[in-house]
Protein backbone atom coordinates (compact mmCIF):
# COMPACT_ATOMS: atom_id res chain seq x y z
CA UNK A 1 0.00 0.00 0.00
CA UNK A 2 1.96 3.62 -1.08
CA UNK A 3 1.67 6.12 1.20
CA UNK A 4 0.10 9.24 0.78
CA UNK A 5 1.37 12.05 -1.17
CA UNK A 6 1.04 15.32 1.59
CA UNK A 7 0.83 17.97 -1.24
CA UNK A 8 -1.42 16.07 -2.71
CA UNK A 9 -3.53 15.80 0.05
CA UNK A 10 -3.51 19.79 0.36
CA UNK A 11 -3.45 20.15 -2.87
CA UNK A 12 -0.46 21.90 -3.71
CA UNK A 13 2.25 21.60 -5.76
CA UNK A 14 5.78 20.51 -4.28
CA UNK A 15 7.41 23.70 -4.54
CA UNK A 16 4.37 25.23 -2.49
CA UNK A 17 5.54 28.44 -0.01
CA UNK A 18 4.69 27.88 3.35
CA UNK A 19 1.87 30.72 3.38
CA UNK A 20 0.37 29.00 0.03
CA UNK A 21 0.56 25.52 2.00
CA UNK A 22 -0.95 27.22 5.88
CA UNK A 23 -3.93 28.99 3.31
CA UNK A 24 -4.74 25.44 1.89
CA UNK A 25 -4.97 23.69 5.17
CA UNK A 26 -6.79 26.04 6.89
CA UNK A 27 -8.73 26.04 3.76
CA UNK A 28 -9.82 22.20 3.71
CA UNK A 29 -9.27 22.03 7.76
CA UNK A 30 -12.57 24.16 7.67
CA UNK A 31 -14.39 22.53 4.98
CA UNK A 32 -14.16 19.19 6.67
CA UNK A 33 -13.80 19.94 10.59
CA UNK A 34 -16.14 17.38 12.48
CA UNK A 35 -17.81 20.02 13.88
CA UNK A 36 -19.39 21.11 10.48
CA UNK A 37 -20.10 17.36 9.55
CA UNK A 38 -21.88 15.61 12.06
CA UNK A 39 -21.75 11.82 11.40
CA UNK A 40 -19.60 12.13 8.36
CA UNK A 41 -17.13 9.44 8.81
CA UNK A 42 -15.52 10.47 5.15
CA UNK A 43 -14.96 14.00 6.32
CA UNK A 44 -13.70 13.04 9.08
CA UNK A 45 -10.54 11.05 7.68
CA UNK A 46 -10.54 13.58 5.22
CA UNK A 47 -9.86 16.16 8.06
CA UNK A 48 -7.00 14.03 10.04
CA UNK A 49 -5.19 13.45 6.55
CA UNK A 50 -4.81 16.43 6.30
CA UNK A 51 -3.81 17.47 9.55
CA UNK A 52 -1.15 15.01 9.41
CA UNK A 53 -0.39 16.20 6.10
CA UNK A 54 0.07 19.71 7.19
CA UNK A 55 2.22 18.48 10.48
CA UNK A 56 5.10 17.37 7.97
CA UNK A 57 4.60 19.84 5.36
CA UNK A 58 4.15 22.79 7.39
CA UNK A 59 7.39 22.67 9.46
CA UNK A 60 10.16 23.61 7.94
CA UNK A 61 12.56 20.60 9.52
CA UNK A 62 10.10 17.65 8.50
CA UNK A 63 9.50 18.84 5.06
CA UNK A 64 13.22 19.16 4.46
CA UNK A 65 13.39 15.44 5.58
CA UNK A 66 9.94 14.09 4.23
CA UNK A 67 10.95 15.82 0.29
CA UNK A 68 14.62 13.62 0.30
CA UNK A 69 12.68 10.68 1.37
CA UNK A 70 9.71 11.32 -1.43
CA UNK A 71 12.73 11.18 -3.72
CA UNK A 72 13.43 7.16 -2.84
CA UNK A 73 10.11 5.98 -3.80
CA UNK A 74 7.44 6.93 -6.24
CA UNK A 75 5.08 8.43 -2.69
CA UNK A 76 6.14 9.48 0.34
CA UNK A 77 8.46 6.97 2.13
CA UNK A 78 8.00 4.19 -0.21
CA UNK A 79 6.37 3.51 -3.47
CA UNK A 80 5.14 0.11 -4.57
CA UNK A 81 7.85 -2.92 -4.29
CA UNK A 82 10.26 -0.40 -2.44
CA UNK A 83 11.73 -0.98 0.89
CA UNK A 84 12.98 2.56 1.96
CA UNK A 85 14.67 0.38 4.72
CA UNK A 86 16.85 -1.12 2.22
CA UNK A 87 19.22 1.95 2.43
CA UNK A 88 19.83 1.57 5.33
CA UNK A 89 21.52 -1.36 5.91
CA UNK A 90 18.63 -3.83 5.37
CA UNK A 91 17.02 -3.38 8.56
CA UNK A 92 14.08 -2.15 10.26
CA UNK A 93 14.01 0.08 13.29
CA UNK A 94 12.09 -0.83 16.93
CA UNK A 95 13.48 -4.39 16.83
CA UNK A 96 15.10 -5.68 13.85
CA UNK A 97 18.64 -6.48 13.64
CA UNK A 98 21.31 -4.45 11.22
CA UNK A 99 24.14 -5.06 9.49
CA UNK A 100 26.73 -7.15 11.66
CA UNK A 101 23.75 -8.00 13.97
CA UNK A 102 23.58 -4.99 15.55
CA UNK A 103 19.84 -3.41 16.65
CA UNK A 104 18.54 -0.82 14.07
CA UNK A 105 17.64 2.42 16.37
CA UNK A 106 16.17 5.49 14.30
CA UNK A 107 18.90 7.33 15.19
CA UNK A 108 21.12 5.55 12.00
CA UNK A 109 18.64 7.18 10.08
CA UNK A 110 20.56 9.85 10.24
CA UNK A 111 18.71 13.14 9.17
CA UNK A 112 15.56 11.14 8.55
CA UNK A 113 15.31 9.45 11.82
CA UNK A 114 13.32 12.18 13.69
CA UNK A 115 10.62 11.83 10.33
CA UNK A 116 10.53 8.44 10.99
CA UNK A 117 9.96 8.06 14.78
CA UNK A 118 7.34 10.72 14.43
CA UNK A 119 5.28 8.34 12.05
CA UNK A 120 5.86 5.10 14.16
CA UNK A 121 4.70 6.86 17.19
CA UNK A 122 1.92 8.94 15.76
CA UNK A 123 -0.78 6.61 16.36
CA UNK A 124 0.41 6.14 20.61
CA UNK A 125 0.96 10.11 20.81
CA UNK A 126 -2.33 10.83 19.06
CA UNK A 127 -4.09 8.90 21.67
CA UNK A 128 -2.23 10.20 24.34
CA UNK A 129 -3.17 13.69 23.46
CA UNK A 130 -7.02 12.48 23.53
CA UNK A 131 -6.29 12.45 27.51
CA UNK A 132 -3.26 15.10 27.79
CA UNK A 133 -4.43 18.73 28.96
CA UNK A 134 -4.87 20.90 25.51
CA UNK A 135 -5.70 24.58 25.17
CA UNK A 136 -8.83 24.57 23.07
CA UNK A 137 -10.01 26.14 20.02
CA UNK A 138 -10.18 29.79 19.46
CA UNK A 139 -13.34 31.15 18.72
CA UNK A 140 -13.55 34.92 15.56
CA UNK A 141 -16.68 37.34 15.68
CA UNK A 142 -17.54 40.00 13.93
CA UNK A 143 -18.76 43.07 15.90
CA UNK A 144 -20.28 46.27 15.33
CA UNK A 145 -20.15 49.06 16.89
CA UNK A 146 -21.08 52.86 16.63
CA UNK A 147 -18.82 55.85 15.44
CA UNK A 148 -19.05 57.55 18.02
CA UNK A 149 -17.53 54.74 20.39
CA UNK A 150 -15.04 54.15 17.93
CA UNK A 151 -13.53 57.38 18.48
CA UNK A 152 -14.16 58.01 22.03
CA UNK A 153 -14.08 54.38 23.30
CA UNK A 154 -15.95 53.16 26.03
CA UNK A 155 -17.70 49.50 26.76
CA UNK A 156 -20.34 47.46 24.69
CA UNK A 157 -22.03 44.28 25.28
CA UNK A 158 -21.01 41.44 23.25
CA UNK A 159 -23.30 37.84 22.87
CA UNK A 160 -20.86 34.87 22.21
CA UNK A 161 -21.24 30.97 22.05
CA UNK A 162 -19.87 29.36 24.25
CA UNK A 163 -19.64 25.49 24.49
CA UNK A 164 -20.12 24.00 28.41
CA UNK A 165 -19.78 20.59 29.87
CA UNK A 166 -23.08 18.83 29.22
CA UNK A 167 -24.99 19.29 32.74
CA UNK A 168 -26.68 15.95 32.24
CA UNK A 169 -24.31 13.45 31.09
CA UNK A 170 -20.98 15.77 32.84
CA UNK A 171 -18.94 15.12 29.31
CA UNK A 172 -19.38 11.91 28.67
CA UNK A 173 -21.81 11.83 26.21
CA UNK A 174 -23.94 8.90 27.64
CA UNK A 175 -27.45 8.86 28.98
CA UNK A 176 -27.02 8.69 32.51
CA UNK A 177 -26.61 5.28 33.54
CA UNK A 178 -26.05 3.89 30.81
CA UNK A 179 -22.26 2.36 30.11
CA UNK A 180 -19.70 2.53 27.13
CA UNK A 181 -19.19 0.08 24.93
CA UNK A 182 -16.09 -1.41 23.55
CA UNK A 183 -15.44 -0.10 20.26
CA UNK A 184 -15.97 -2.72 17.74
CA UNK A 185 -13.63 -1.09 15.15
CA UNK A 186 -10.41 -1.18 16.91
CA UNK A 187 -11.28 -3.99 19.66
CA UNK A 188 -10.55 -1.07 22.35
CA UNK A 189 -7.22 -0.58 21.91
CA UNK A 190 -8.15 3.02 20.89
CA UNK A 191 -6.00 3.07 17.19
CA UNK A 192 -5.55 0.95 14.18
CA UNK A 193 -2.71 0.01 12.09
CA UNK A 194 -2.29 0.48 8.72
CA UNK A 195 0.46 -1.27 6.24
CA UNK A 196 2.50 1.72 4.46
CA UNK A 197 5.33 0.22 2.18
CA UNK A 198 6.38 -2.65 4.31
CA UNK A 199 6.08 -1.61 7.37
CA UNK A 200 3.17 -0.50 9.81
CA UNK A 201 1.85 2.67 11.25
CA UNK A 202 -0.64 3.25 13.88
CA UNK A 203 -3.23 5.23 13.79
CA UNK A 204 -6.13 7.04 16.20
CA UNK A 205 -9.14 5.06 15.48
CA UNK A 206 -11.84 7.00 13.46
CA UNK A 207 -15.09 5.23 15.33
CA UNK A 208 -13.92 6.05 18.72
CA UNK A 209 -11.85 8.79 18.68
CA UNK A 210 -8.67 7.05 19.98
CA UNK A 211 -10.84 6.71 23.56
CA UNK A 212 -11.27 2.77 23.07
CA UNK A 213 -14.80 3.03 23.88
CA UNK A 214 -18.33 4.10 22.20
CA UNK A 215 -21.45 5.33 23.46
CA UNK A 216 -24.02 2.90 23.57
CA UNK A 217 -26.97 5.15 24.53
CA UNK A 218 -25.89 8.90 23.68
CA UNK A 219 -26.57 11.70 26.23
CA UNK A 220 -29.93 12.94 24.94
CA UNK A 221 -29.22 16.74 26.25
CA UNK A 222 -25.90 16.98 24.28
CA UNK A 223 -26.46 13.86 21.62
CA UNK A 224 -23.43 12.02 22.53
CA UNK A 225 -20.82 15.24 22.19
CA UNK A 226 -20.30 15.62 25.79
CA UNK A 227 -21.20 19.40 25.15
CA UNK A 228 -23.61 21.66 24.83
CA UNK A 229 -23.75 25.17 23.29
CA UNK A 230 -25.21 28.05 25.19
CA UNK A 231 -24.75 32.24 24.51
CA UNK A 232 -23.88 34.31 27.17
CA UNK A 233 -23.41 38.05 27.44
CA UNK A 234 -20.15 39.88 27.93
CA UNK A 235 -19.25 43.19 28.35
CA UNK A 236 -16.55 44.46 25.91
CA UNK A 237 -13.95 47.73 26.51
CA UNK A 238 -13.58 49.79 23.16
CA UNK A 239 -10.32 51.13 22.83
CA UNK A 240 -10.22 54.96 22.19
CA UNK A 241 -9.52 55.41 18.41
CA UNK A 242 -9.69 51.48 17.15
CA UNK A 243 -11.08 51.54 13.78
CA UNK A 244 -12.57 48.97 11.31
CA UNK A 245 -10.59 45.60 10.24
CA UNK A 246 -9.35 45.97 14.12
CA UNK A 247 -9.25 43.24 16.20
CA UNK A 248 -9.55 42.21 19.94
CA UNK A 249 -8.28 39.36 22.20
CA UNK A 250 -10.24 38.17 24.83
CA UNK A 251 -8.15 35.84 26.65
CA UNK A 252 -9.84 33.08 27.60
CA UNK A 253 -13.02 33.98 26.08
CA UNK A 254 -13.01 30.73 23.56
CA UNK A 255 -13.72 27.44 23.85
CA UNK A 256 -13.01 25.26 26.90
CA UNK A 257 -9.82 23.04 26.37
CA UNK A 258 -9.61 19.35 26.59
CA UNK A 259 -8.83 17.15 29.95
CA UNK A 260 -8.46 20.04 31.96
CA UNK A 261 -7.10 22.44 29.48
CA UNK A 262 -6.90 25.95 29.36
CA UNK A 263 -9.75 27.69 27.06
CA UNK A 264 -9.29 29.22 24.42
CA UNK A 265 -8.94 32.51 23.19
CA UNK A 266 -11.40 35.43 21.65
CA UNK A 267 -11.02 37.25 19.05
CA UNK A 268 -13.70 40.14 17.61
CA UNK A 269 -12.96 41.68 14.56
CA UNK A 270 -14.43 45.15 14.68
CA UNK A 271 -16.84 47.17 12.18
CA UNK A 272 -17.13 50.62 12.30
CA UNK A 273 -21.04 51.76 11.62
CA UNK A 274 -21.54 54.49 9.04
CA UNK A 275 -21.99 58.20 10.65
CA UNK A 276 -24.81 60.32 9.19
CA UNK A 277 -22.45 63.53 9.67
CA UNK A 278 -18.86 61.97 10.13
CA UNK A 279 -16.59 59.56 7.93
CA UNK A 280 -12.69 58.68 9.17
CA UNK A 281 -9.87 58.82 7.10
CA UNK A 282 -6.79 57.61 9.15
CA UNK A 283 -6.52 59.54 12.34
CA UNK A 284 -8.79 62.36 10.95
CA UNK A 285 -13.01 63.09 10.68
CA UNK A 286 -14.54 64.56 7.82
CA UNK A 287 -17.92 66.63 7.97
CA UNK A 288 -19.86 69.24 5.58
CA UNK A 289 -21.46 72.36 6.34
CA UNK A 290 -23.42 74.72 4.02
CA UNK A 291 -23.38 78.40 3.26
CA UNK A 292 -25.14 80.54 1.48
CA UNK A 293 -23.87 82.65 -1.78
CA UNK A 294 -23.53 86.10 0.46
CA UNK A 295 -21.11 83.92 3.06
CA UNK A 296 -19.12 82.34 0.57
CA UNK A 297 -18.37 86.23 -1.10
CA UNK A 298 -18.35 88.24 1.58
CA UNK A 299 -16.97 85.97 4.48
CA UNK A 300 -18.44 84.94 7.83
CA UNK A 301 -18.39 83.14 10.70
CA UNK A 302 -20.48 79.62 11.63
CA UNK A 303 -21.40 77.40 14.05
CA UNK A 304 -19.98 73.68 13.09
CA UNK A 305 -20.94 70.52 15.33
CA UNK A 306 -17.84 68.27 16.25
CA UNK A 307 -17.84 65.44 18.68
CA UNK A 308 -17.19 67.54 21.59
CA UNK A 309 -19.54 70.02 20.79
CA UNK A 310 -20.52 72.86 18.56
CA UNK A 311 -17.67 75.72 17.95
CA UNK A 312 -17.32 78.46 15.73
CA UNK A 313 -15.47 78.65 12.83
CA UNK A 314 -14.26 81.79 10.26
CA UNK A 315 -15.18 81.65 6.59
CA UNK A 316 -12.95 83.93 4.53
CA UNK A 317 -13.89 85.62 1.78
CA UNK A 318 -14.26 84.00 -1.31
CA UNK A 319 -14.39 81.03 -0.45
CA UNK A 320 -15.05 78.32 -2.95
CA UNK A 321 -17.35 75.16 -3.28
CA UNK A 322 -15.51 72.51 -1.68
CA UNK A 323 -12.71 74.09 0.02
CA UNK A 324 -11.87 72.67 3.42
CA UNK A 325 -11.14 74.39 6.64
CA UNK A 326 -8.90 72.31 9.13
CA UNK A 327 -9.56 72.48 12.54
CA UNK A 328 -6.18 70.87 14.32
CA UNK A 329 -6.79 68.42 17.17
CA UNK A 330 -10.38 67.43 16.90
CA UNK A 331 -9.97 64.00 14.86
CA UNK A 332 -9.13 60.95 16.40
CA UNK A 333 -7.06 60.43 19.33
CA UNK A 334 -4.89 56.90 18.53
CA UNK A 335 -1.63 55.71 19.50
CA UNK A 336 -0.40 58.38 20.74
CA UNK A 337 -1.71 60.88 18.22
CA UNK A 338 -4.61 62.83 17.51
CA UNK A 339 -5.91 64.02 14.00
CA UNK A 340 -7.83 66.88 12.88
CA UNK A 341 -11.76 67.68 12.02
CA UNK A 342 -11.46 68.78 8.20
CA UNK A 343 -14.99 70.93 7.62
CA UNK A 344 -15.64 70.52 3.90
CA UNK A 345 -17.74 73.60 2.83
CA UNK A 346 -20.43 73.31 0.41
CA UNK A 347 -22.06 77.12 -0.75
CA UNK A 348 -25.85 77.09 -1.55
CA UNK A 349 -26.85 78.82 -4.36
CA UNK A 350 -30.67 80.53 -4.79
CA UNK A 351 -32.69 78.22 -6.94
CA UNK A 352 -35.02 81.79 -8.23
CA UNK A 353 -34.42 85.25 -8.20
CA UNK A 354 -36.94 88.19 -8.81
CA UNK A 355 -36.12 90.82 -10.93
CA UNK A 356 -34.86 93.15 -8.45
CA UNK A 357 -32.34 90.33 -7.40
CA UNK A 358 -31.45 89.79 -10.72
CA UNK A 359 -31.17 93.40 -11.62
CA UNK A 360 -28.68 93.58 -8.65
CA UNK A 361 -26.76 90.30 -9.45
CA UNK A 362 -26.10 92.21 -13.81
CA UNK A 363 -25.04 95.25 -12.10
CA UNK A 364 -22.23 93.05 -9.92
CA UNK A 365 -21.29 91.35 -12.62
CA UNK A 366 -20.93 94.03 -14.97
CA UNK A 367 -18.72 95.99 -12.12
CA UNK A 368 -16.76 93.23 -11.80
CA UNK A 369 -15.93 92.25 -15.26
CA UNK A 370 -17.76 89.39 -15.61
CA UNK A 371 -20.21 88.19 -18.64
CA UNK A 372 -23.57 86.90 -17.96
Amino acid sequence: MAQEDYYETLGVKSTATVDEIRKAYRRLAKKYHPDLNKNDKAAEQKFKNITKAYEVVGDKQKRAQYDQLRTLGSKGFGGAGYDVFQQFGGARPGGAQGAGGRKMKFEDLGGFGDLFKDFFDFGTRARAEQYQPQKGEDVYLRIEIPFETSIRGGKTMVRIPEEQTCPTCRGTGAQPGTKMAKCPVCGGRGSLEESQGGFAISRPCPNCFGRGKIVDSPCGTCRGAGMVREKKTVSVRIPQGIGSGAKIRIHGGGKPGIAGGPRGDLYLRIHVLPHGKYSRRGDDIYTETTINLLQAILGTKVEVETLDGRIKVRIPPGTQPGSKLRIKGKGVAYDGKTGDLYVVLKVQLPEKLTPAQRELLLKFAQSAGLSE
